[in-house]
């Protein structure tokens, strides 16, 4: 008897362990309930796996018994699969339920992806052709879809077929299909979003060939896929960015003017340039190096990896500190991935370098910067070579960095890369790790900043990664783009196209990069314009025509252009800063929330077709509407304000939204909307700005634009520098109501932490109103009259109108304020 008892425990200790996983082949005609990590059908020719999440995400993965290629080494998603309550039917047709209302059937070697009752993804099927291996699914005939990365397409890339390769494309403008970051993530109007996780070469054909079908296919790894579900684009982002991650905190100094351009070629030059700002009085906080700080030419120098003319740079540290502290500046330097030969550490860097099929270092000897080898930064060794430069630099007062050519720009196909120390045990070609190269050098830094420059949050620009980059704090931006008003109407549709790809912090060489003839500069003022309200505002061109005697020099930096243009610039740049509170705040959104900074119109709703038409506008955040100005000579633009009220972010005019509008738009505005019920925190002081190095969090104004539709908006705040702000609740948010009853205004005011505030912690906030306050009305605080003295009138300079302020002192215990209009 103790021998039966002690079978049947085994038995049931078995039972327990191995139900994780189900075959649904071998479920009988009644189902099987059960918790499980993953699902298993064995069909014809290959065995298809499904995995479901809490939030909504399906796993599919597909292994062909023909093929071997099955290699994973796409880190992009960082969920693992939970241990979930499952149905399991199988019949006719073959049914996996999760407990969160998300199933797929298999029907006929088909499989069909639903939320509830409602099929969302059909007739999903593998394929084979040639050297491609992927699937196909059937597309609903009104469904939209869009992101893919970096594409100057429509919003609506339904009809394209496009490279998943990520390449360069030097002076493009609109229409240029394929560039720097491809991003296999794709959003349907239908409810949700697919993302193949597989960094190899591949396509994606979205209707072009078959107007209802969308086919993916790569040339090697792991088949696998996600279904992301989600009412809306907020919903599915959401739910992607829990499973792939969401940017950290980037340091506030990042939402600040950077001075660039390509490039600056010594400490003389640089600082005649930094003087010519701070007398023109324009704000900056980052200063951008290109390649000639580590060689004196464009070719030929690259893998040099410090600095080298002493006589052009005779004390780099001191340089470095004396920009930081002085003016507050920091540098930020490019590096590349190439180390060509004859440079400084080329012999060093011989065994680091990805080789040929032969086992030796293989030279590319059609870049265009000259003949040299690849890091391979696959192999932790390289990772620990390269990065002892880069520290070194960091020694030297270094804020940030530039990773430029991370596609990489050139791959040949014969090239190999050593992947053991990430469990790969053979040689993998250059197709097969392409698009996952920039991501690995990202992750490179990431983790070398995290371990071994703890106290510093990581700026780096990177201009190529992958799916789950945005984890390791890239930066992207988008490519060589022409000086051209092509070049200008490319980018809202590049920037939204990445952000619906869970890339945050895309932004443009503001003013274009390439093939110019000469300056224009209407056509800068309209893209600085833009860029004021772009996660980075970086104005970054060539001017190089003394080396390079077919590219026109045109200085980037907007303290050498003519005026009026130079005024009207200043004036965005100004009001860049004055936006500081609310643009940081969009950080938190991202990075607690994986909400875009920017966001079409229909991010919230598919429903609204001129929404879906409006695809050159934007929201910044919720509160604010862009609608850049593209086109040259332009004195107005049509534009669409959705439902609801909007204020003028210029003047305070309000407009019935639910329509489109011709809004004037002379060469000093673009239109930009506030909605109504919007808190706006500014930074608004008497001083000039020079730098976010002088913020003041404790003294912000909050310009909040009336409803009658009860409204909350929060704010986050933190010092803007310290490492792992979020991880130890380290941080503010304060939450605004407010709420508009006739001409009665009330605002209320929380925080999470109110512990910090104290004798020597409170805060000041400058309510500021669009409309005017009744004369003689007092203004109420808990109930209390608030004194004359609180009460008064500043000067906005963007809006060059004066506004009236009611200012409030905040000490952390709830504030009611009552306000009454005229």
């Amino acid at each position: 008897m103790k021998r039966s008892i002690c079978s049947i425990i085994l038995l049931v200790v078995f039972v327990t362990v191995h139900a994780q996983q189900v075959i649904i082949n071998t479920v009988g005609k009644d189902p099987l309930v059960s918790k499980t990590t993953e699902v298993v059908y064995k069909a014809k020719e290959g065995a298809w796996t499904f995995q479901g999440f809490n939030n909504a995400v399906i796993k599919t993965t597909y292994k062909p018994s023909d093929y071997s290629k099955t290699e994973q080494i796409s880190d992009a998603v960082i969920a693992k699969p939970p241990s979930i309550n499952t149905k399991i039917t199988n019949a006719v047709s073959q049914t996996v339920e999760w407990d969160n209302l998300t199933s797929v059937v298999v029907q006929r070697e088909k499989l069909y992806y639903k939320i509830g009752k409602e099929v969302k993804v059909k007739s999903a099927t593998y394929f084979t052709q040639g050297d491609a291996r992927g699937f196909r699914f059937q597309l609903f005939n009104d469904e939209q879809i869009f992101g893919g990365g970096e594409r100057a397409l429509p919003m609506n890339r339904r009809g394209y077929h496009f490279n998943l390769y990520n390449s360069p494309s030097y002076g493009y403008g609109l229409g240029a299909e394929n560039l720097n970051f491809s991003v296999p993530v794709f959003i349907s109007s239908a409810g949700y979003a697919l993302f193949f996780d597989n960094p190899s070469k591949g396509y994606v054909d979205i209707g072009q060939a078959d107007k209802n079908v969308l086919e993916v296919g790569f040339t090697s790894g792991e088949l696998t896929y996600y279904v992301v579900f989600g009412k809306s684009i907020d919903e599915m982002l959401s739910n992607y960015t829990a499973i792939t991650g969401r940017q950290p905190l980037p340091p506030r100094w990042a939402f600040g003017n950077f001075v660039s351009r390509f490039g600056y070629r010594s400490e003389e030059q640089v600082t005649q340039v930094v003087d010519k700002m701070k007398k023109d009085q324009f704000p900056m906080d980052g200063l951008v190096f290109d390649l000639f700080w580590f060689g004196d030419n464009i070719k030929g120098t690259l893998g040099n990896l410090d600095w080298v003319n002493m006589q052009k740079w005779p004390n780099p540290k001191q340089m470095l500190t004396d920009f930081k502290t002085k003016d507050n500046l920091k540098s930020v330097l490019i590096t590349e991935p190439y180390i060509l030969q004859n440079t400084k550490t080329y012999a060093e860097a011989t065994p680091f370098l990805a080789t040929g099929a032969d086992g030796s270092a293989m030279m590319i000897p059609d870049l265009y910067f000259g003949t040299g080898g690849l890091v391979d930064i696959f192999r932790k060794q390289s990772q620990d070579w390269i990065w002892k430069y880069y520290k070194k630099q960091v020694g030297n007062g270094v804020s940030g960095w530039w990773l430029d050519l991370a596609e990489p720009e050139k791959h040949p196909a014969g090239m190999m890369h050593n992947l053991k120390d990430y469990g790969v045990a053979r040689a993998m070609g250059a197709d097969e790790v392409h698009n996952v190269y920039g991501h690995y050098f990202s992750k490179m830094f990431f983790e070398k900043y995290s371990s071994e420059v703890s106290d510093q949050r990581l700026f780096l620009l990177n201009r190529s990664g992958f799916a789950g980059s945005q984890r390791y704090g890239v930066i992207p931006w988008t490519g060589d783009v022409a000086r051209s008003w092509s070049g200008l109407k490319s980018q809202p549709l590049v920037l939204l196209g990445m952000s619906l790809c869970g890339l945050p912090y895309i932004h443009s060489d503001a003013g274009g990069f390439a093939k110019a003839d000469q300056a224009d500069p209407e056509l800068y003022t309209r893209w600085l314009q833009f860029a004021a309200f772009t996660p980075v505002f970086r104005p970054h061109g060539t001017a190089l025509e003394d080396l390079d005697p077919g590219t026109k020099s045109i200085p980037s930096e907007p303290c050498f252009i003519e005026e009026p243009y130079k005024s009207i610039v200043r004036n965005y740049i100004n009001l860049r800063y004055q936006l500081l509170p609310y643009n940081y705040s969009l950080s938190y959104d991202q990075a607690v929330l994986g909400k875009p900074l920017m966001r079409p119109l229909y991010y919230y709703n598919f429903a609204d077709s001129n929404a879906l038409r409006a695809e050159e506008e934007y929201y910044w955040g919720d509160n604010l509407l862009v609608a850049p100005v593209t086109t040259q000579g332009a004195t107005a633009r049509m534009l669409y304000l959705p439902a609801g009220k909007w204020y003028s972010l210029a003047n305070n005019s309000v407009t019935d939204g639910g329509k489109f509008i011709n809004q004037p738009a002379d060469i000093k505005q673009i239109p930009v909307f506030v909605k109504e019920g919007s808190f706006v925190p500014l930074w608004i002081t008497k001083d000039t700005i020079k730098s976010t190095g002088s913020y003041n969090s404790k003294d912000i104004t909050i310009r909040y634009y009336p409803s009658a539709n009860a409204t909350t908006y929060v704010w986050y705040d933190d010092d803007g520098i310290s490492t792992r702000t979020l991880e130890k609740a380290d941080y503010e948010l304060v939450t605004f109501k407010g709420v508009t009853a006739g001409n009665k205004v009330t605002i209320d005011i929380t925080t999470n932490n109110p512990n910090q505030y104290g004798k020597k912690f409170k805060r000041k906030f400058n309510f500021e109103l669009p409309v005017a306050l009744a004369a003689g009305q007092q203004v109420l605080v808990n109930g209390k009259p608030l004194g004359a003295e609180s009460i008064g009138k500043q000067k906005n300079q963007f809006q060059q109108l004066t506004n009236e302020f009611v200012s409030v002192e905040f000490n952390g215990k709830p504030v009611k304020v009552e306000i009454t209009l005229k």
